[in-house]
C-alpha cells in the first residue's frame, strides 16, 4: 500500500509562506494498492492537484471516493475534479446519509447555480453513489475495509483499510472523550472513555488522525469535534499503533507551530519508551507500506 498527502488542513485553505512546509489545501490522500488501484479519503482542496495529476498520468479510469462527512473542507474539492470531466472515467463516491439526505443529494447542493455554474448531473463522468453506513465491512478491489463512528459535531467516518497484512486507520475529525472536569488526563482515563476507539485502531501500521489543537486551544474547544496532539499521543500508545500520523491542522497554526506539536507529541510517546512513532503530514508527502 502507498499513501500520498494532498491536503492536510482543516477548516479552510490556508496558502501562504507560513504553510509552505506541511501545506494549505484541505483533506485529501491518495491510497494506492499493491496493483496500482486508487482509493481517495475526503475530497477537499488538495484533490484538486490530484485530479490534475491523475489526468496527466491516464492510468486510473475507476476512482473510488470516501467521504468521511460533509463539512465543506472535506468536500469542496469536488466541482474541481478534472476526472469528473472526462468521459472515460468511472467514479464512485461513498459516504453515508445525514440529516436525512443521501450522499448523492448533499454533494449536489454544493454544485447549484447559487455556487458553482456547473450541476452534478451534468458531469461527463460515469458517477454512481454509494450509501455506506458505521460498523460496517466492504471490499473495493484488493482493500478491505471497515468503518466506525468518530466523536465529531457532525456525523462522521473513520476507515479502517486493509490490503494484504497491511492496515491503515484515517480518523479524521474526531474529538477523544476527556474527563469533563480538570483532572489530569492520564492513560488509564483515556483508556476508558475511549476503549471502543482504541478497539478499531490497535495495532495498525498507520493511524491518520485530527490534532486540530493544542492543548491549550482544547480547553476552549471541547465539543468542536476534534483532539490535541497530547491526547493523539496517549492514545496512539494504548492502540499500539506502529506509526501516528499528525493531520487536520488548524489553519491558524503555522509550520512553525506545527513543528512543535510534531516535537511535542514525540517528546511524549518517548516519556511512556513508547514504540509507537510520530510523523506529522505534509502535502506531497509519500509513505510506503
Amino acid at each position: 500500500m502507498i499513501l500520498k498527502f494532498w491536503g492536510t488542513r482543516g477548516s479552510i485553505p490556508v496558502p501562504g509562506n507560513d504553510t509552505l512546509k506541511y501545506g494549505g489545501n484541505t483533506p485529501c490522500v491518495e491510497v494506492r494498492s499493491q496493483k496500482n488501484d486508487l482509493l481517495i479519503l475526503d475530497a477537499g482542496s488538495g484533490i484538486r492537484e490530484l485530479g490534475k495529476e491523475l489526468n496527466n498520468s491516464n492510468n486510473s479510469h475507476l476512482i473510488n471516493i470516501l467521504i468521511s462527512h460533509y463539512h465543506w473542507d472535506h468536500i469542496q474539492g469536488i466541482p474541481f475534479f478534472l476526472p469528473l470531466y472526462q468521459k472515460e472515467n468511472k467514479i464512485r463516491f461513498w459516504g453515508e446519509t445525514s440529516e436525512g439526505q443521501n450522499i448523492e443529494t448533499i454533494l449536489s447542493n454544493q454544485m447549484t447555480s447559487n455556487y458553482f455554474p456547473i450541476k452534478l448531473n451534468d458531469l461527463v463522468a460515469d458517477v454512481k453513489f454509494n450509501v455506506l453506513k458505521t460498523e460496517e465491512y466492504f471490499e473495493i478491489n484488493d482493500f478491505k475495509i471497515s468503518t466506525f463512528r468518530a466523536n465529531h459535531s457532525s456525523p462522521t467516518i473513520a476507515f479502517k483499510i486493509r490490503e494484504s497484512d497491511k492496515c491503515i486507520v484515517y480518523m479524521t475529525d474526531n474529538e477523544l472523550k476527556l474527563n469533563d472536569n480538570n483532572d489530569k488526563n492520564t492513560l488509564d482515563t483515556i483508556k476508558k472513555l475511549n476503549d471502543d476507539l482504541i478497539e478499531f485502531c490497535r495495532g495498525c501500521d498507520y493511524l491518520i488522525h485530527d490534532s486540530m489543537y493544542d492543548e491549550s486551544t482544547m480547553m476552549q474547544k471541547k465539543g468542536w469535534g476534534h483532539t490535541c496532539n497530547k491526547t493523539l499521543a496517549m492514545f496512539g500508545i494504548l492502540s499500539d499503533v506502529k506509526n501516528l500520523v499528525l493531520f487536520h491542522y488548524n489553519p491558524d497554526y503555522s509550520d512553525d507551530k506545527i513543528d512543535l506539536l510534531l516535537d511535542e507529541t514525540s517528546s511524549i510517546l518517548k516519556e511512556f519508551s513508547a514504540s509507537t512513532k510520530c510523523i506529522a503530514a505534509k502535502e506531497g508527502m509519500v509513505i510506503s507500506i
